[in-house]
């Protein structure tokens, strides 16, 4: 398998050779046969990471695009995909979800971040400031908004127990 880095490209290549952003290129590795074959994304964390996005999250997309069941363990870090898909055709739909979910629409820059109104997922770019609905006809949004709700939660929790632990401190002074 050839590795390396590519340009962080959506769906039109970006050529220039002294380009900032960089990425891995994704690889799978195929596993089992018959009806348990399933595609291990070895390095979906590093891919993750150098796009500013949960491994989670591009473990899903794969799911909704390919119309398979995803796994993804956050100890072991392994991202499953059910069914055999190769690198190339792995690669394709990284630049698909690259255009939809990670470049700016207005200066094409993968410098955006989520923000989450209401139910809607906004873009937000570091390089240019504009803020950009996404696709929210696509299945991966629902994921999304599911984990940001999951956050909150969890952080709310965390909080309730943090001020509890801080009632009990002072009432103990």
């Amino acid at each position: 398998m050839s590795g390396g880095t590519i340009n962080i490209a959506g769906l039109t290549p970006v050529d220039d050779p002294s380009y900032r952003y960089k990425m891995p290129k994704i690889m799978g590795k195929v596993e089992g046969r018959g009806n348990g074959i399933k595609t291990v994304l070895v390095n979906v964390v590093d891919v993750a990471q150098s796009l500013n996005r949960a491994p989670d999250e591009v473990t899903k997309f794969f799911g909704c695009d390919l119309g398979s069941q995803t796994t993804y363990a956050v100890e072991s870090e392994r991202a499953v995909v059910n069914g055999s898909h190769n690198n190339n055709d792995l690669q394709q739909l990284m630049h698909i979800y690259i255009e939809k979910f990670v470049l700016c629409k207005n200066c094409r820059l993968p410098e955006t971040l989520y923000k989450i109104k209401s139910g809607i997922i906004v873009q937000n770019c570091l390089a240019c400031g504009a803020k950009e609905p996404c696709d929210s006809g696509h299945k991966l949004c629902a994921f999304i908004l599911a984990q940001h709700k999951k956050k909150k939660i969890e952080a709310a929790a965390i909080n309730k127990k943090d001020k509890k632990a801080d009632k009990e401190k002072n009432s103990s002074l």
